[in-house]
């Protein structure tokens, strides 16, 4: 597999669980006590859809892909290219505000 660069997300070192980073506390307990961490960009899609009627802004149809990292943390992404099937691989990457997944490169 082609080395992606990695994503960026906190772990909380009170309650152990991981999410997408924040300026906030931990969303589960409410510790402050979150570290930064380094995940593969690459995961599994657990469902994909394209919107015909996405908000004012967006373009049509506007593909959201829910993708699962590797260890464990979702991410909600706009789609890149073809819309994938539930259990393809795809690579996730943090774009401006949003994040985006496209197919994963070839190997």
């Amino acid at each position: 597999m082609i080395e992606v660069a990695g994503l960026e997300l906190a772990r909380c070192e009170a309650c152990h669980s991981r999410f997408l980073p924040s300026d906030g506390p931990c969303p589960k307990c409410g510790s402050r006590d979150c570290v930064a961490y380094s995940t593969s960009a690459v995961g599994r899609v657990l469902v994909a859809t394209e919107l015909q009627y996405p908000a004012t802004g967006w373009t049509a149809p506007h593909p959201l892909i829910l993708v699962e990292l590797s260890d464990g943390v979702r991410v909600l992404a706009i789609g890149d290219g073809p819309l994938p099937a539930a259990g393809a691989l795809v690579e996730v990457r943090h774009d401006h505000e949003v994040y985006r997944a496209r197919p994963e490169p070839s190997r």
